[in-house]
């Protein structure tokens, strides 16, 4: 079995990446891991007096897309536009020097309004609580792009950038693309916009084609290993190490996780999921029952992102099983690989793949239609377990 006769079912399977909270805003964050090339592409054309009016900073979720705008943001507010430096004693004027990185000091006046989220030059565009409902809308609205072209025509308060950071594209309803696309066909002067995209494809091509383009790549394990050590000392190494196996290249994903004991209820369900195809009913309806009550929070959320990692790793470790080919998936908890060749022996991976499709569905139909999250997860559960059976 060849690995590449599953790469569409690897692309379906992509996580969904729930939207948890971070501990870490990035707006706080100075320390900017594995993103060194991204950081030098920006600050190349800073130097050169090349740079772009708009940058659209690409790549999953959770890999350090925002911090790297908040840093790019940071680089520009604590360094002024060449044409608004002072000239020298004499009138002469001063030659640019060449800056070596995007690195600026933590307690300046500008780094400390833009922690509090106060600083006047920097506007972030971002999904905003619906004041009818009091709940958190799903898209940025036209209204709140509109707010942007406004900024940029005002004078910058230190008399330098004025930055907006849109979080993210993806958000976007199509009225606020299009916003998005007038503000882009006429920039004003000394004023940057920096746009985050989870998935640039699906955004309007004339949209793209005025951007300076800075994509991110999933950072490499060793990477996500030391941020995960740094923010939390306490954890042992085999808990990190699991984290890291989960974490697909994101910091923030696994950070979310650990806030939310997510390799906790990873292995509640691999103990499940051990049981078929003759499935543990009463474990099922106890594991159902805990982690969709009021006091479980994300938990609803965290299983449907859990299996759908579960699956993906799946296919991705069996496919890769009496080939030549090797993979750098690590095993999250032991006993992991183990089921996943006996599940993944017992139906075709294809048909696992169409499961996937199916449970998501269902997930997501649960989610908008405010359906029984209980029963939800019954079903799904059920949903594998025959499959499982009927071979």
């Amino acid at each position: 079995m060849l690995h590449n006769e599953y790469t569409f079912i690897l692309l379906i399977l992509a996580p969904i990446f729930m939207d948890l909270d971070v501990t870490s805003l990035p707006r706080n964050t100075h320390d900017l891991y594995g993103h060194e090339d991204g950081e030098q592409l920006f600050l190349d054309a800073f130097n050169t007096g090349k740079i772009h009016h708009a940058w659209m900073i690409t790549g999953p979720k959770g890999i350090g897309k925002a911090t790297l705008a908040y840093k790019m943001a940071r680089f520009l507010l604590n360094n002024p536009p060449e044409d608004d430096l002072a000239p020298g004693l004499f009138g002469e004027a001063l030659e640019k020097v060449a800056v070596e990185n995007l690195t600026t000091e933590h307690d300046s006046s500008a780094n400390h309004l833009i922690t509090a989220g106060s600083n006047p030059d920097l506007m972030v565009i971002e999904k905003a609580e619906d004041p009818k409902t009091g709940k958190m809308r799903n898209n940025i609205l036209v209204d709140d792009v509109r707010k942007i072209n406004n900024f940029f025509h005002k004078t910058s308060t230190s008399g330098g950038w004025r930055v907006s950071i849109v979080d993210t594209a993806d958000e976007m309803n199509r009225n606020a693309a299009n916003a998005i696309l007038k503000i882009l066909e006429e920039p004003p002067k000394n004023s940057i916009l920096i746009i985050l995209a989870h998935a640039p494809g699906k955004l309007l091509p004339t949209i793209k084609s005025r951007c300076r383009m800075l994509p991110l790549k999933p950072l490499k394990s060793v990477t996500v290993r030391e941020i995960l050590v740094k923010n939390y000392p306490e954890l042992e190494r085999n808990i990190i190490d699991g984290y890291v196996s989960l974490s697909n290249g994101s910091p923030g994903y696994a950070i979310s996780l650990i806030e939310h004991k997510g390799l906790k209820l990873y292995g509640e369900m691999l103990e499940l999921l051990s049981t078929m195809p003759n499935i543990n009913v009463p474990l099922m309806h106890d594991f159902a029952g805990a982690i969709t009550t009021k006091k479980s929070g994300d938990m609803f959320l965290l299983f449907s992102e859990m299996l759908s990692q579960f699956i993906s790793r799946m296919i991705r470790h069996v496919s890769y099983l009496d080939s030549n080919h090797t993979h750098n998936i690590k095993e999250a908890l032991t006993e992991e690989f183990k089921l996943m060749e006996e599940l993944g022996s017992i139906i075709p991976l294809d048909q696992w793949a169409e499961l996937w499709e199916k449970i998501s569905t269902k997930m997501m139909r649960t989610d908008l239609l405010n359906m029984d999250r209980k029963q939800t997860v019954i079903d799904i559960l059920n949903m594998i377990n025959s499959s499982l059976r009927v071979k």
